[in-house]
Formats: structure tokens, C-alpha cells, sequence
């Protein structure tokens, strides 16, 4: 007699706002236990069910931790249902809905909702386009809300240079009022000092040799730089460009969208005409007749943007893969890329207290680097015991998170149940959000897979070093740049002594980063 095999069901949850119940998740999972054992009672085994989860995540992306884990249990082979209570549970992107389709069918799994029914065709394109329209009204709702705040005049973006967060006002409820600003009275003189010295016709750079010279610190701590000052024309960043010196708030410079292939973010400026604008004279710092002279002066030329060929022939704007570890053996400042020719000294060339003017071109430093990684491949230590440690190391963070994510998800049951007894509503739910947001980097930690067994010494090198080949052959600056961030430390230049011209190059590795690069090329 031929055993049939019990179906395999996996159970997905999920809401979206912060400031919705936890418990919703819970409610989610005993209405799909439901229909389990009401479509497939004798079929399949209640105790073998699988539930993934994600809270306070939108279904408008696919980078759910919770989500990642059910697909990679699907293309696993571990799953014959999907079950969850709506459609829209899993995405309210219609493209998204209609692979994540595509996906599930490809590999035998059926999907089946307590609102729905069993999933069709059909409904991935009806219910997959409501649920997308829904998705956009959420999205012009929330642009409206903002909207509205913005003209009550509380600041619905970050805070500029020269201002400061106001914090512990509450409203007639007791509520905190959120997006109140003040200025900085230290920064405001540096603001107005800028002004003055631009209208009386000092350069830039001269402005900025000043700022240093006299160890103002810039709005990001450290050097003052051009985009501080300046930014960009078309968005109005930079203090000699954003409004908001004058007293006004704006909103709606740009707008966000996705890329339908990477799924990237990118941000569009809107038409000045779309901004919306509103007047809070207690956040004046200069006056109308100093925006308005700076005006005149400030008269972008159009300028063609830079670009250089790559040995593949394509384009990459103002890309470069050492960016950020090259620094300078006098001063210890970091070193940039000049006229895409040279690296040099910022403090050098900024604040003038660094007297190496000398620079390295960018082909000397990249060749100089991949050999130092290529000899250390060949000629250092072992990598064997490096990597045994990390993932031994892994492994044992993953049984910490794991006791970590059962007693968070304990604590909030526990101050929901405190909350239905009476305690401080508002207390309690700002305690709450904090433990979603701890709850939630736990999870995105736990959807890395724990790694392969290691192969042996030699076959480590080899894997490593056509790694290390095949990222310098394809000449792509991202790539790169983030197997850099594994591998590199620093990359330090020192004038040559009793020389005239050139620099001796030292360049340091991160042991440790090893492992980290070893990860990323077993994954893929």
C-alpha cells in the first residue's frame, strides 16, 4: 500500500504600521490554522506547520525578513501550501505578487487564502491590481498628512545645519509633538558669517581655507568641504542655497520611486512649482536682503557632467573604488580623488595645515593593492582556522538572537496584557515600538543562512583568489568597492624623503574580513 506524503503547509503573517496591535500577527496565524484544518484536515500534520512572520513592514518591498525565509524554504523544496489570510498579506505590489506567483508555481506550491480561497491567475490580476491602487492611496494619504503638518509649520524632514530637535513637548492629549525645530545658536553666526563673506565677494575655497583654519567644525563634524556650502542647485541643499535660512519650511523638493528591475529607490526632483512652502519666522537667520544678494551672484554655469570610459566601454560618473581608505601617512587625513587624476591630501587642500601636496594616481593604487591581496592569498597563514572561528562564532550568535527574539516577543505580550489591565497607554506603546525595532534587526540577522562545511586549505586559496580575479576583471566599481570594505583597512601614502616628487604606499588588509569576504562569494 502506497503512502501518501502530508502536505507540507507554511503559514506567512504580516502588518505594516508600528502603530498597529502586535497580536495582529497571532490573529493572522490562528485564522490561517483554521483553514488548515478546515481544507486540509487528514492531509496534512498541525504540528508540522511552519509559520514565517513580519511586523511593522510594508508590502510594498520584498526585503521582509520573513518573507525571505518562507521563499527560501519554497525554492528549498520544504513547502506544498502557502496559506495566509489575504492576498495582500504577501504584497500589495502587483508586480511583486505576480512573481512571487510565478515562483510558487514553478516549484508545485499552491497559495491559499482565508479571503480568498485558493489562489488562481485571475486573482494575482484582479486582487493584485486593488491592491496596488490601495498601496498608492496609503502613499498620497501620507504625503497629505506630511503636507498638512508642514503647513501647521512642523518640519516633516531632517534638521539643517544650524538648527536644533525640540524634544519633550507634548500636546492637550499628552502626546509628543514631533517635528519642532529651534536654532542652534552656535552654528547661526557661521551661518550668517558665510553670507557676509560670499557677498563681499570671497571665493569658495577661500571661505572654506577660513572655516578650518579657525577649527570650526562642519555640520558633519569634521572638514569643511563645497557641497556643505554650495549642495546642489536643483534641490536648493547647501547653506548658501536652502531657503530655510530665511524662515520658510519647504516640502515636496522630490519625490521616490523604484526601479522595476533593481528595485532600487531613486529620487526625482519635482518642479519648483509643486513645492510647498510655509513661512516660520522664528527659524529667520538671515535676512531677505542677504538671500537676495547672494542670488545675484550665485549663477550656475551648465556645466556637462564628468564622466570617463571604462576598458568595457561603459560610463561611471564620479565612481571610484579606493574612495575612503586612502589617507595621508603626514597628517593621518584621508585622501581624494583630484581631477580624476591624482589622490591628495584633503587637509592639504582644504584647510592648508598639511604641507603634502604630493598625490598618487588612482591605476598605481588599484594595481598595488590587488597584488598585496593576491600575495597575501598566495604566501600568508592559513585561512582555515580564521574562518572555522567566525562561523563557530556564527553559529553561536544565532542560538543568542534566537533566545533573544523569544524573550522580546515574551515582553511585549507581556506589556499588552499590562495595557488591557490598565497601565499607561502611551508608555506602554512607545515601549512596545522599541521592541519591534530590536525585534526586527534580530530578524533580518536571522535570514542569513548559516554557511557550507569548509573545503580544504588549498581549495579555500584557489576559490579566494578567482574570487579576487574575477572582481578586479570586471571593472565595476561597486563590486569593488564592496569587496574593499572586506578586505581593506587602509591604504596610507607618505612623501618620500630627500625626493622631490613621489610617495611610498603601504597598504594594510583586515585579517579579519576574510571570513566576511568568504561569505559573500559562498552565497551566490
Amino acid at each position: 500500500m502506497t503512502m501518501i506524503r502530508p502536505l507540507r503547509i507554511a503559514i506567512y503573517a504580516r502588518y505594516s504600521s508600528d502603530l498597529q496591535n502586535p497580536s495582529s500577527i497571532e490573529d493572522q496565524v490562528a485564522l490561517c490554522r483554521q483553514l488548515v484544518d478546515d481544507q486540509f484536515h487528514g492531509r496534512a500534520d498541525p504540528r508540522a506547520v511552519l509559520v514565517f512572520s513580519d511586523s511593522a513592514i510594508s508590502g510594498s518591498t520584498l526585503q521582509r525578513p520573513g518573507l525571505i525565509r518562507l521563499m527560501n524554504a519554497i525554492k528549498a523544496g520544504r513547502v506544498d501550501v502557502v496559506v495566509a489570510e489575504g492576498l495582500d498579506r504577501l504584497s500589495r505590489n502587483l508586480k511583486d505578487i505576480a512573481g512571487i506567483y510565478e515562483t510558487l508555481d514553478y516549484h508545485h506550491v499552491m497559495i491559499w487564502t482565508a479571503h480568498e480561497g485558493r489562489i488562481s491567475e485571475l486573482h494575482i490580476g484582479l486582487k493584485g491590481t486593488m491592491n496596488a491602487l490601495v498601496l498608492r492611496d496609503l502613499k498620497a494619504r501620507i504625503k497629505r498628512g506630511h503636507r498638512s503638518r508642514i503647513a501647521a509649520g512642523y518640519a516633516a524632514s531632517s534638521c539643517a545645519y544650524g538648527y536644533r530637535v525640540v524634544r519633550g513637548v507634548v500636546d492637550e492629549k499628552g502626546a509628543n509633538i514631533n517635528g519642532l525645530r529651534e536654532i542652534d545658536e552656535a552654528a547661526a553666526p557661521v551661518i550668517s558669517r558665510i553670507y557676509d563673506e560670499y557677498i563681499a565677494g570671497r571665493k569658495i575655497p577661500e571661505i572654506i581655507a577660513g572655516l578650518n583654519k579657525d577649527g570650526i567644525p562642519a555640520p558633519n563634524g569634521g572638514l569643511w568641504k563645497r557641497n556643505a556650502i554650495m549642495g546642489g542647485a536643483k534641490k536648493q541643499e547647501g547653506i548658501l542655497r536652502n531657503e530655510i535660512y530665511t524662515g520658510k519650511l519647504i516640502f515636496n523638493r522630490s519625490h521616490v520611486v523604484r526601479d522595476p528591475v533593481s528595485n532600487k529607490k531613486k529620487f526625482i526632483h519635482n518642479p519648483e512649482s509643486d513645492w510647498t512652502k510655509v513661512d516660520v519666522p522664528h527659524l529667520r537667520i538671515i535676512s531677505d536682503a542677504q538671500w537676495a544678494a547672494v542670488r545675484v551672484i550665485d549663477q550656475p554655469k551648465p556645466q556637462q557632467p564628468r564622466q570617463r570610459k571604462t576598458p568595457v566601454g561603459l560610463t561611471v560618473y564620479n565612481q571610484h573604488a579606493l574612495t575612503g581608505w586612502v589617507k595621508c601617512g603626514w597628517c593621518g587625513g584621508s585622501k581624494s580623488l583630484a581631477n580624476e587624476t591624482r589622490y591628495l591630501c584633503s587637509t592639504h587642500r582644504y584647510a592648508k595645515s598639511c604641507a603634502n601636496s604630493r598625490g598618487t594616481k588612482e591605476p598605481v593604487l588599484m594595481a598595488r593593492t590587488f597584488g598585496t591581496l593576491y600575495h597575501r592569498i598566495e604566501t600568508g597563514p592559513d585561512f582555515t582556522p580564521g574562518l572555522t572561528e567566525f562561523f563557530a562564532h556564527q553559529s553561536r550568535r544565532r542560538t543568542e538572537l534566537e533566545n533573544q527574539e523569544q524573550d522580546i516577543q515574551a515582553r511585549i505580550v507581556r506589556l499588552l496584557d499590562a495595557v488591557e489591565h490598565g497601565v499607561d497607554h502611551e508608555n506602554a506603546r512607545d515601549r512596545i515600538l522599541r521592541l519591534q525595532d530590536e525585534l526586527g534587526q534580530i530578524r533580518a540577522e536571522l535570514t542569513h543562512d548559516l554557511p557550507a562545511p569548509l573545503p580544504v586549505e588549498a581549495a579555500i586559496r584557489a576559490r579566494l583568489m578567482n574570487a579576487v580575479q574575477s572582481v578586479e576583471l570586471s571593472n565595476d566599481v561597486p563590486t569593488q568597492r564592496l569587496m574593499f570594505q572586506c578586505l581593506l583597512s587602509e591604504i596610507v601614502l607618505t612623501p618620500i624623503p630627500d625626493k622631490h616628487q613621489g610617495e611610498t604606499v603601504v597598504i594594510k588588509l583586515r585579517e579579519e574580513g576574510w571570513a566576511e569576504f568568504w561569505s559573500s562569494i559562498s552565497s551566490e
